[in-house]
């Protein structure tokens, strides 16, 4: 797989982490909002009653289900931030947070490091991306001194996932491999994974291969097992890492590894393993992967897990690009590019949810793509592009009257304006929304699309009641023919009341 597709699939990927100590978070009711400071979630860790959203606004935290978000932390915080990973224990918070830098009409992510707190994001700190310098090209593994790829840019050195085992913080990069720190990010030590040609390393073992993720003027070694991805702690039991190249294990805190890919188990489907997750119900323990096809022409997309710590592995769902998994005793969710899979039976049967709607505000998640689940108990949280959304699955699957939407958007307020976002709209990659406001109660709204020679091309709303307060009406880019819309400007009409229109214009854009 091309590394530049890598790049931009992984934008959405985290992975999970252990259970950790108990703690009390206490938001302060002054610095909360009713929603997310994002539409954009991709990863949801819910500790003791805590939801951590990590989103491309920043770290967003709700202490009473998703009915109020604390997203502001002050300038020292990750307020604002592209957050990438969440890891939390006790007390202590760790963001990692990215930005893009636009060459031409190339765009490159870049690790901006990590915002710690340790006193539940009252204060907090900034560690910058873990590189290395020039002169850093040989690494210690046992008596081995390995020649190693200095990792000296941020550019495409992002922490993708992160989780504490055995007293260390892991980092999985996609450019600057496996690393961990002892001091919560001041300082960092490569951690050695196995070539992409063997399979299990000790420290007890001589070994002359190299630290390189990919080959150059330092390195001869290309070895796909050296880009991390996705990373889940296993108690103090066993640390799992995702790569390109599959899954590496350690049970003695990375002083040896197994290896596990599509080649030496066909039940791995594939191995670019973007997310590691450990399931528990009752006596049952497995551990789940979300595996993608990477350079062998026989792996595929799907679910991949283990019922006996990686002796055997099996995969089910296949075709489907999966992003997180969550679960709620044996019921497994997969959040994936073409919706949310639901199976309480390996896969033998399965739902799979593309469209949410919350029936007490009118919102709705349009987007297909989910790129982060989590559960507890009966409660799933989702996260989208297009929102985040909370429903109630009680064993036989979700009660639709029960789902909340939760979206953020710029009001309106009292004014008579109107928007419409995003814009420019490419209908193939977004959602579009006409956002406005109703001022009375059982008003009546008439919304139109019209083309530049102020020809209706669609009708979105015709006299349909909206109760009092800000309101949005999506248009999926398509005439009233069901035939896509051209490229260029649109303009629109927003009518409450029979009174005078409201307008707003719209660049199409395929």
């Amino acid at each position: 797989m091309k590394h530049f597709v890598i790049i931009a699939i992984m934008l959405a990927a985290a992975a999970a982490e252990a259970q950790m100590p108990a703690r009390t978070f206490k938001l302060d009711s002054t610095v909360t909002q009713a929603t997310p400071s994002s539409n954009s979630v991709s990863q949801i860790k819910l500790k003791n009653g805590t939801a951590y959203l990590a989103t491309n606004s920043g770290l967003n935290v709700s202490t009473d289900g998703g009915s109020t978000f604390r997203t502001d932390w002050g300038a020292n915080g990750p307020t604002g931030k592209g957050a990438n990973a969440i890891a939390v224990e006790g007390d202590t918070i760790v963001v990692a947070t990215s930005s893009s830098l636009d060459q031409g009409s190339a765009s490159y992510p870049v690790g901006t490091g990590f915002y710690v707190s340790t006193d539940g994001g009252s204060t907090w700190t900034h560690e910058p991306q873990s590189l290395d310098s020039l002169s850093d090209t040989t690494v210690t593994f046992g008596t081995n001194v390995l020649k190693a790829l200095p990792i000296t840019t941020a550019v495409n050195n992002i922490s993708y996932s992160m989780t504490f085992h055995k007293g260390y913080l892991y980092t999985a990069n996609f450019a600057g491999g496996l690393r961990r720190s002892a001091d919560l990010g001041k300082t960092w030590q490569r951690v050695v994974l196995p070539p992409d040609y063997l399979d299990f390393i000790t420290q007890d073992s001589t070994y002359s291969f190299q630290l390189s993720p990919i080959a150059g003027r330092l390195t001869t070694e290309t070895n796909y097992n050296h880009e991390a991805f996705s990373l889940y702690s296993d108690g103090d039991s066993a640390l799992y890492v995702g790569t390109a190249d599959g899954i590496d294990k350690s049970t003695d805190n990375g002083y040896s590894w197994t290896k596990f890919n599509h080649q030496t188990d066909a039940g791995i489907s594939g191995n670019f393993v973007v997310w590691i997750a450990g399931q528990n119900y009752g006596t049952v323990h497995n551990i789940w992967a979300a595996t993608v096809n990477a350079n062998d022409p026989t792996e595929v997309e799907a679910l991949s897990y283990t019922e006996d710590h990686g002796a055997s592995w099996h995969h089910i769902l296949s075709g489907h690009f999966f992003h997180s998994i969550g679960f709620n005793g044996r019921v497994v969710y997969g959040a994936s590019d073409d919706g949310l899979f639901r199976t309480a039976d390996y896969g033998n049967s399965s739902d799979v949810i593309t469209n949410i709607f919350d029936p007490q505000n009118n919102g709705w998640v349009k987007s297909p793509a989910f790129y982060s689940v989590n559960a507890s108990g009966d409660t799933v949280w989702l996260g989208s592009g297009d929102g985040t959304a909370i429903g109630i699955d009680d064993g036989s699957g979700f009660i639709p009257a029960d789902w909340r939407v939760l979206r953020t958007y710029q009001p309106v307020g009292a004014s008579y304006s109107t928007y419409f976002y995003p814009n420019p709209f490419s209908p193939r990659l977004d959602v579009g929304r006409v956002h406005y406001s109703v001022k009375k109660p059982g008003s009546e709204v008439t919304i139109r699309i019209f083309d530049f020679s102020m020809h209706v091309v669609r009708t979105l709303l015709q006299n349909a009641p909206r109760p009092v307060g800000e309101a949005e009406e999506i248009w999926d880019g398509k005439d009233d023919t069901g035939k896509d819309a051209d490229n260029g400007v649109y303009f629109y009409s927003v009518v409450v009341n029979n009174e005078s229109p409201i307008w707003g214009k719209i660049l199409v854009v395929r």
